[in-house]
């Protein structure tokens, strides 16, 4: 199916063998075999049409054709919750470690004690789903009387680093939800949240309001804990614990922070080579340096990466970081259909992983060309605006609006972006391309500027690479050709 909807994506054009290969295989050297067996498969499924003219053509020496006659449909929406899955068992406790203090009923009627303890309950299960983050057994968290003790003792009692707490109250109709996530070793209060809401629209969305709270604290507590690793010298960590403390840097992301993420990650290997989540966050960080020129071996690169995840997968073919990292890898490769896929389940088996889920929303929309995706990204930033990926949501928020033509709403999406991370160069340049595209001429030249501060080695030639590997991210209006073209007269309008 991948190899069809490439020669799809490029109906009427030859497609080399190695331009397939390199898209659907990942650089794969003894795939030679397995696209010769892909065409001859779709060959025999499409002789059963008795067309008068083949649907595919083989030019000599050279790759194939698609001859059909194309066209687009719909796709029924993804869902942006997703079901329940398989609870993995692979925990890490110590410092990245949480209870979840039973929910205090704050209203006046004591019926209403049965929905704070649905929310504890809720929230600890949805919890557990975090990879490598140990949670303290509700039945333990049920013994602790908040108020009565201090929190390092409740901390070290339950044999956790972090405590989360809050109470539901509600008066009328109404009702208002506190959440607080704090540091138990610290005796700190790390982030807080409140949801002010009417009882009705609490019982027709109570999973989601759940999800939400769950989501945004796994996040903050991920956040804390990573900052906090950044205190300590690296020989003091571990491997996962410098995987942590290199997703800190993305709050400031850019050349010299990517470069020191592969550092950490390459140190981590070496501490822990078949610790599949260190293989798979490696593999993600190899193929963003590529997308965003942060490196000069792109078919080199790309060919590592495929190596740690495939290493990934082989350790730990259900962790759901594991299957983020293949989705995050295959869509910074340029192969969306396989990206979807690894997305998908790795939602479904931790639906508060907040990047995973805008990244399913980016190449969803990509695929179908519809706004199911920069709803899912939306739902990203709304439940975790501490995220370290957070300016890159915007990022892709844009790039979904190219895909659905509006540039007006590309461009404020790449400004968030912009304004989120000043120094992503990647943003940059597709702010400059449709800024140039829509007309705003001086503000591209001024963009293009910056660029030539920020990124001085980045060329027209990178651009065109990259919107030729990234075959999903226009639709009919605006054509890649048309936003090359756009940024390439932007481009040539500066002197030197």
């Amino acid at each position: 199916m991948d190899v069809l909807v490439y020669l799809i994506e490029h109906t009427g054009e030859v497609a080399t063998r190695d331009q397939i290969i390199d898209h659907v295989w990942f650089f794969n050297p003894g795939a030679d075999e397995s696209l010769t067996r892909a065409i001859s498969i779709l060959r025999k499924v499409f002789s059963a049409d008795h067309a008068q003219q083949p649907y595919i053509t083989t030019v000599w020496k050279r790759g194939y054709v698609l001859m059909a006659e194309t066209r687009r449909s719909q796709s029924p929406a993804l869902r942006e919750e997703h079901g329940s899955g398989p609870v993995l068992e692979d925990r890490q406790s110590g410092d990245f470690s949480v209870a979840v203090l039973p929910f205090m009923n704050m209203s006046q009627a004591p019926e209403d004690a049965f929905l704070a303890d649905g929310i504890t309950r809720d929230l600890t299960m949805l919890l557990s789903r975090v990879p490598r983050l140990h949670v303290a057994a509700y039945s333990s968290a049920l013994t602790i009387e908040e108020g009565t003790t201090p929190l390092p003792c409740i901390a070290e009692r339950l044999g956790v680093r972090y405590i989360v707490s809050g109470s539901l109250e509600r008066r009328g109709e109404e009702f208002q939800l506190r959440t607080a996530l704090m540091d138990g070793m610290g005796n700190s209060q790390v982030w807080a949240q409140r949801i002010d809401s009417t009882l009705d629209r609490f019982f027709k969305v109570q999973d989601k309001i759940v999800l939400d709270v769950s989501t945004s604290t796994a996040s903050a507590l991920v956040v804390s804990h990573a900052k906090e690793l950044q205190a300590r010298r690296r020989f003091q960590l571990s491997a996962y614990e410098l995987v942590q403390r290199a997703e800190a840097l993305r709050l400031n992301y850019n050349r010299s922070t990517a470069q020191e993420i592969v550092q950490l990650l390459e140190r981590a290997v070496a501490i822990q080579p078949d610790d599949a989540a260190v293989h798979a966050a490696l593999a993600v960080q190899l193929t963003q340096n590529v997308t965003s020129k942060f490196d000069d071996t792109p078919a080199e690169t790309f060919a590592m990466a495929k190596r740690h995840v495939e290493t990934a997968i082989a350790c730990a073919p259900d962790d759901p970081d594991v299957l983020s990292a293949a989705g995050i890898t295959a869509t910074m490769m340029g192969n969306s259909r396989l990206a979807v896929r690894n997305l998908t389940r790795a939602v479904e088996l931790d639906p508060n992983n907040p990047h995973a889920l805008a990244v399913l929303g980016w190449q969803h929309c990509w695929l179908y060309g519809d706004r199911t995706g920069i709803e899912m990204i939306e739902t990203a930033e709304t439940r975790a605006p501490h995220h370290p990926r957070y300016a890159l949501w915007a990022h892709y928020r844009g790039h979904c609006e190219v895909r659905l033509g509006d540039l007006e709403a590309a461009i404020e999406a790449y400004r968030d972006c912009n304004f989120r991370n000043p120094d992503y160069s990647l943003n940059l340049v597709t702010l400059a391309a449709a800024l140039a595209f829509a007309g705003y001429s001086d503000e591209a030249r001024n963009v293009i500027e910056r660029i030539r501060h920020v990124a001085p080695d980045y060329s027209m030639a990178d651009y065109r690479r990259l919107v030729e590997r990234m075959i999903y991210w226009f639709g009919d209006y605006p054509t890649g050709d048309e936003m090359i073209a756009a940024l390439q007269d932007a481009w040539d309008a500066i002197p030197g």
